[in-house]
């Protein structure tokens, strides 16, 4: 209220927080939300009163999203809604922090385990990756992953060079790597997972939707024996599609130093990030889901990768939802795609 301060937010390791920033200077303040993470989805969920009282949505590992108020910056937030009770009163599985060390960066991710998990016996493990790539997965409570650890599978959310959520360099990683070295931070921490003992090996699958499905297709291509099924939505699989389609061509440009067209080398490097190099060695039965109205990654990239894998005998569906924007915002279709992810890997899974 003093227009001394701001208040922001974004991700820190698994979590996401708030800071209280002073305008003329000096280190940000954290403020103790109480283990209450705020809301995210690419923007934080919070606004601020002429008062100095803060609201914001906020949720827990098993706790959906509510309203929290907070009377000031140094107050404990106050619950004012119960609409997701419902959910947190069911058996839901637990979400935890791993961390490793890997070409010299530090990394972490989040496991999901089913309800009844028993580290004696061996699981099935889906690999759930998050888009962007300038976001994070966390332990709070999240649909998708809690679906598919209750069917019985272990869920690994791997964070990776891209993530927005250890720092600046670590997200400027991706500069120019768009898909090997993600791809290794994320195996790196799939053999992390092996060796707690309690994976199923033979059966590993791999999903994630914009970048997560990028990813997706790059790790099927490129890490051919390792997974059992995959599901890629909304996924970039041909760079130079993505530059001359999508709405965002001069971003693209400066992660790739530079446009295709005006450096030889520079395209080759285009076409090597690109998925739809390596479909030839693709043998995972994968389910492919896009918008027809996507402006951000068009569905001609998903043509492509179908055509491609159809062409070489591996097992492939495509659904072509018929909305715009980069994924279904209404509640049936996105009911719809969280059912097929279950669908699919329940028959390769099982």
């Amino acid at each position: 209220a003093d227009s001394k301060s701001l208040i922001v937010g974004g991700h820190i390791e698994t979590g996401v927080g708030l800071w209280q920033l002073p305008t003329a200077g000096g280190p940000p303040k954290r403020l103790d939300l109480d283990g209450i993470d705020p809301w995210w989805s690419f923007w934080l969920d919070v606004t601020t009163s002429a008062n100095g009282a803060i609201a914001f949505t906020g949720f827990t590992s098993t706790q959906p999203r509510e309203l929290y108020y907070m009377a000031a910056a140094d107050a404990k937030p106050r619950r004012l809604t119960h609409f997701n009770d419902g959910i947190a009163a069911l058996e839901l599985g637990k979400s935890e922090r791993i961390a490793w060390e890997f070409e010299s960066h530090r990394e972490d991710g989040v496991l999901v385990y089913p309800a009844d998990f028993d580290p004696a016996k061996k699981y099935p493990l889906v690999l759930y990756i998050h888009g962007g790539p300038r976001a994070s997965s966390t332990v709070g409570f999240s649909t998708i992953p809690q679906l598919l650890a209750a069917q019985g599978w272990v869920v690994f959310q791997p964070n990776y060079r891209g993530s927005d959520n250890l720092g600046q360099a670590y997200a400027m990683a991706i500069n120019r790597d768009a898909g090997a070295g993600p791809g290794r931070d994320v195996i790196a921490g799939l053999d992390l997972v092996k060796r707690k003992g309690c994976i199923d090996e033979t059966r590993i699958a791999v999903g994630g939707w914009s970048y997560g499905g990028f990813m997706t297709t790059w790790l099927i291509g490129n890490y051919p024996t390792v997974f059992k099924a995959a599901v890629a939505g909304a996924p970039v699989t041909n760079w130079m599609d993505q530059y001359t389609l999508g709405d965002a061509n001069v971003r693209r440009a400066q992660a790739f130093g530079g446009s295709p067209y005006t450096d030889e080398a520079r395209l080759k490097e285009y076409l090597a990030q690109s998925p739809i190099t390596y479909a030839a060695r693709v043998k995972a039965p994968t389910l492919l889901m896009s918008d027809v109205g996507d402006f951000r990654v068009p569905i001609t990239q998903s043509y492509q990768f179908y055509h491609a894998l159809c062409d070489n005998g591996v097992t492939t569906r495509f659904f072509a939802y018929p909305v715009s924007g980069h994924s279904p915002e209404d509640p049936v279709h996105a009911a719809d795609i969280t059912r097929r992810y279950v669908d699919w890997f329940t028959t390769y899974l099982k």
